[in-house]
């Protein structure tokens, strides 16, 4: 009988215990794959599609005089607007987990990205030379911009180089 009422006396705790919600599962992991970490994604990707859009419109002055650099074929062009569509869409994969540093400077910091890359390729678009240099200057000011503040290191090498 004692065994029947400890049984009995138990049975709540019994059921408030199964009854408790099961912890939620764990979220899915993405459907995407990174390849390249932060450094290796700027070096492949970001850094040749900026000297796309920066070589493509530029003066270069020497002792033989100065030369005019802009895109005068179509398939010039399209390498420049193909160069301003590649940092455009790979900011965006500046933003994943694992590359973005953060959910508030970092995230605007890239969106200044894609709206200046946005610009070089609408300039690319008009084939507009000198709304290409002015869109290709906002970019390295947006990346300048993102250096100064998560990698230093950068600027700093940048500098002593130019002494």
């Amino acid at each position: 009988m004692r065994a029947n009422l400890r049984l009995l006396l138990l049975l709540p705790v019994f059921g408030l215990i199964a009854c408790k919600e099961a912890p939620p599962p764990a979220p899915p992991a993405p459907p995407f794959r990174t390849i390249l970490d932060l450094k290796q994604f700027m070096l492949l990707v970001i850094d040749p599609a900026a000297d796309g859009v920066w070589d493509s419109v530029k003066t270069v002055i020497t002792k033989k005089g100065t030369e005019e650099i802009q895109p005068k074929t179509e398939e010039q062009w399209m390498a420049v607007r193909s160069s301003a569509a590649t940092i455009a869409e790979a900011a965006n994969l500046l933003m994943l987990e694992g590359r973005a540093r953060d959910n508030k400077e970092w995230m605007t910091a890239v969106r200044r990205l894609t709206d200046t890359a946005e610009k070089a390729m609408k300039a690319a678009e008009a084939k507009n030379p000198a709304a290409v240099f002015d869109a290709g200057g906002e970019i390295y000011e947006a990346c300048r911009g993102c250096h100064q503040r998560y990698a230093p290191q950068l600027d700093t090498a940048t500098e002593a180089v130019k002494k």
